[in-house]
């Protein structure tokens, strides 16, 4: 899919640095020493943790890159974002800093796809950032399905004998969105879709047993419980996930007053719905938490008597159990006034 550049423009500087296209870059991803260039930095994905322990030798034949990539020694990292389009930008943090006080050095930017070790196309998409400790910055907006540049140098003559640390990069631009939370009746659907993948390489619903295509970017869900449904998407090497919450109500009814008097208004405790759970049980205490009725699928609405005799007006409390078959479904509890 094209990249629509949907998000507004920002403010773009050109960087003033020449092509190191021979510049080696090493670093060290999840345990495998691997050689890198700038047209194949190491990947990350947002929200995952990546240890970087290793840097090159990078002998730079002009300017420096904006002024911030200086050093001798650097490493270049890659992440690409999401098709999420959010209008944020990505917050690069850098932890577990172990360089023998050396100061580091690092800037995003965005290279140009078709030249990408050219550093006098680089459009710069942060702040120039240097310390010898843990430190966190963020980018400007950032487009969608981009590829970007973190490059992380360290000024000096010869690499520390002790340099690493750990890079995650997280935000909008590295994730995805399901959507949308809901409340539905028992046995109702609603329909559930995710945004910010790739729906070339599909996506994964789970519990996939209450929706009707797994795999699509938009599906049915039809819970009989109230369920957080999780969703995976993917986006060139990476994998992201996101849940969203459907609850489940009932379609029962419960009025919160009625007026027992026998003059022919109102005068019964008609619940709505509740006769369908067959197997549903109802039961009202008084404010002293004494039994007062109890009943089971509620047949016949309550007329507000007692083994014949009329109970008190007042405040009563219900609680009712749906036990419905195979179900979880939360207890209906509350309170209704008898009124005379």
């Amino acid at each position: 899919m094209l990249n629509k550049r949907m998000i507004p423009l920002r403010s773009m500087y050109k960087l003033t640095a020449v092509a190191f296209l021979s510049a080696l870059f090493i670093a060290h991803l999840s345990g495998t020493l691997m050689a890198q260039t700038c047209d194949n930095p190491i990947e990350i994905c947002g929200n995952e943790p990546t240890t970087i322990v290793d840097f090159a030798d990078v002998d730079f034949t002009g300017q420096a890159i904006d002024s911030c990539v200086t050093g001798n020694f650097m490493t270049a990292i890659g992440f690409h974002t999401t098709y999420l389009n959010s209008n944020e930008g990505v917050t690069i943090s850098m932890s577990g800093v172990e360089c023998a006080g050396t100061l580091l050095s690092a800037i995003v930017v965005e290279p140009n796809v078709l030249d990408p070790c050219n550093t006098s196309l680089y459009t710069a998409v942060s702040n120039c950032e240097s310390a010898s400790e843990d430190f966190s910055f963020t980018t400007s907006n950032l487009f969608v399905n981009t590829d970007y540049l973190l490059l992380v140098s360290i000024d000096t003559a010869s690499l520390p004998t002790t340099c690493g640390f750990v890079i995650e990069a997280f935000g909008a631009p590295l994730s995805i969105e399901a959507c949308c939370p809901t409340n539905i009746g028992y046995l109702e659907s609603t329909t559930l879709e995710v945004l910010g993948g790739d729906g070339g390489l599909g996506y994964v619903w789970s519990p996939s047993e209450t929706v009707d295509n797994p795999t699509a970017y938009s599906v049915v869900a039809t819970p009989n419980t109230t369920t957080s449904y999780q969703v995976t998407g993917f986006v060139e090497q990476c994998e992201y996930t996101d849940q969203v919450l459907v609850v489940v109500g009932t379609d029962v009814d419960v009025p919160n007053a009625f007026s027992p008097n026998d003059d022919g208004i109102n005068d019964y405790w008609k619940i709505t719905g509740l006769s369908s759970y067959t197997r549903s049980k109802l039961t009202l205490y008084d404010r002293w938490g004494q039994e007062v009725f109890r009943s089971i699928a509620y047949p016949q609405p309550w007329n507000g008597k007692r083994r014949s005799n009329q109970v008190p007006a007042g405040t009563y409390y219900y609680v009712i159990e749906l036990n419905e078959p195979g179900v979880e479904l939360d207890p209906i509890t509350g309170n209704v006034a008898i009124i005379r």
